[in-house]
């Protein structure tokens, strides 16, 4: 690797060495040669979307950086630990970032602008950076502040609460790359990462989830006096998002090591006690995981699988608290949906201590009841951003007596019928509403051409899996109220369709769950597998 200087031209035109460079990489590796010279050594992959956020193969950018940077003979370094050479670095990580120059690389960029030597502020301007000022020193000047940050941030959040169709996801991400690009100060640019962080992973975006809390790293490490109070919040809800990704991509073991990372640093615990809002977030995640530990650890001792499905239940009963201090209907509405699905998954697997004559109708209704008042919350003040899981737990519990037996024949799936609408409006008033005949409701094959209507309209845009669960309760009601015909059929096709979407075990759940239908509907099914 040459170490001569490399001598970077700016105006007219942009130049390497006097020869001609392509815009965006050479923007990357002067935004992280200015990082390397300001208070944020690291430059975040959430940068490089926000300075061109209508690219959004970010991965396709970088890959072709590092390849002119190559050709420029400059090694740019990634990830967190810099004591790794740049040529031992993992490239599958790469689009990951954060991306860092070591001094020995940065002292051969000499940078120049008409001929004389750019100075930061100048560099600053050429990369389209806002700096973040000081805090002001009166309430005059920070109210005197341009509202725009706010105004992006805003529109932001409220595309995020409205549901993820694809208008939506993408105005969402231009509003929160806005704000970020428009802060005044340290606080303004870590809440707009914090927003976007967590929008992204309810959103299923996972990776880019990632990749937001990387670049919210810097502003945590090296809070200020000022910000202290702030960066505590941020960082106890920050421990708790990252908490919610490895539960959604590594499972619940690495969620649990986490969280409980989160409650052993003294900070973070004080946050958590006394923010109702975090606590939420934090005995909300801590029941889910419970949950799965009780349901998925099959070879664990029944005791140990009893007691998680009992702490389960208490922390969700004390997020929901925790949801009604904080004053957040829509934190309420998502654990009165967790409690209703978990008492009813954790009684059915025997899991819960119950009076032993406690009837399964009176479990399976008490269920209901809690999933029609989060989608009576929903339906009243307009919150659940468009989510169809009520639907989908609703109709799993009202089949959920049901028998199950492998490959029935139509008249045996039929002997052991699920509640009827009317039986789930009698016992769920006053939150009926939401599943009431006023909405045209007769039977729940309706419920749910409703609900397919509402998607491939364009209405509303379901993700992958709430998709594939609802066409798996298409296929059951359709059969067990329409018989073999031409619905049930079409459901079944358009869920081996989706599968190919879905991970290994999810794929396995509903193949299984196919099997306890009639051979003709698994006939249906296995053939758009092996189509092309």
């Amino acid at each position: 690797m040459s170490a001569s200087t490399l001598n970077i031209e700016l105006t007219p035109a942009l130049r390497i060495n006097g020869k001609l460079a392509r815009y965006q990489s050479l923007w990357l590796l002067l935004r992280v040669y200015y990082a390397g010279h300001t208070d944020h050594p690291d430059l975040p992959a959430y940068e490089i979307r926000s300075r061109f956020p209508g690219k959004t193969n970010g991965r396709m950018i970088i890959s072709r950086a590092f390849e002119d940077f190559r050709d420029w003979g400059v090694d740019v370094g990634w990830g967190w630990d810099r004591s790794i050479p740049t040529g031992l670095l993992n490239t599958r990580n790469r689009s990951r970032g954060p991306f860092w120059l070591d001094k020995k690389s940065t002292r051969r960029i000499k940078i120049t602008a008409g001929g004389k030597k750019a100075s930061l502020d100048s560099l600053a301007r050429f990369l389209g950076i806002n700096k973040p000022g000081q805090q002001p020193s009166s309430p005059l000047a920070y109210a005197m502040q341009d509202v725009g940050y706010w105004n992006n941030l805003t529109q932001a959040m409220r595309l995020a609460k409205d549901g993820f169709t694809g208008t939506n996801a993408s105005g969402m991400a231009e509003h929160f790359q806005t704000a970020r690009l428009a802060a005044h100060d340290r606080f303004q640019s870590a809440l707009a990462i914090l927003k976007e962080s967590l929008a992204l992973r309810k959103q299923g975006q996972i990776q880019r989830s990632w990749e937001a809390l990387d670049s919210l790293s810097p502003f945590l490490a090296n809070d200020t006096e000022d910000d202290h109070e702030s960066m505590a919040a941020f960082a106890a809800m920050a421990g708790i998002a990252r908490a919610w990704n490895l539960y959604m991509t590594e499972g619940t073991r690495a969620a649990h090591v986490e969280i409980n990372r989160l409650h052993a640093d003294g900070r973070s615990r004080l946050v958590v006690r006394y923010n109702p809002r975090v606590r939420f977030e934090y005995l909300n995640l801590k029941a889910l995981i419970f949950r799965a530990i009780a349901l998925e650890v099959v070879d664990a001792p029944m005791a140990e699988r009893r007691h998680a499905a009992g702490q389960s239940i208490t922390h969700f009963s004390r997020a929901l608290r925790a949801a009604y201090e904080a004053d957040s209907i829509e934190a309420a509405q998502d654990v009165a949906a967790n409690i209703g699905l978990s008492l009813w998954l954790l009684w059915k697997n025997a899991l819960l201590d119950a009076p032993s004559d406690t009837a399964e109708t009176t479990v399976q209704m008490q269920s209901l009841r809690w999933i029609c008042l989060s989608e009576w919350i929903c339906d009243r003040f307009g919150v659940g951003g468009g989510s169809i899981w009520n639907t989908i737990f609703l109709l799993r519990i009202v089949r959920g007596a049901c028998s199950v037996r492998q490959s029935p024949t139509l008249e045996q799936l039929r002997r052991s019928p699920p509640l009827s609408v009317a039986q789930v409006v009698a016992g769920t008033k006053p939150f009926h509403a939401a599943f009431s005949a006023a909405k045209g409701y007769t039977d729940w094959s309706s419920v749910i051409r409703f609900t397919l209507e509402e998607h491939d309209s364009g209405l509303l845009r379901y993700e992958t899996l709430q998709l594939a669960n609802l066409l798996l309760e298409a296929i059951w009601f359709y059969t067990f109220e329409n018989g073999l015909g031409q619905p049930a059929m079409t459901a079944s096709e358009r869920l081996a369709v989706l599968l190919q979407d879905l991970s290994t075990p999810k794929r396995r759940f509903f193949r299984d769950s196919i099997r306890t239908l009639p051979d003709i509907v698994q006939s249906v099914f296995e053939e758009a597998l092996q189509d092309p």
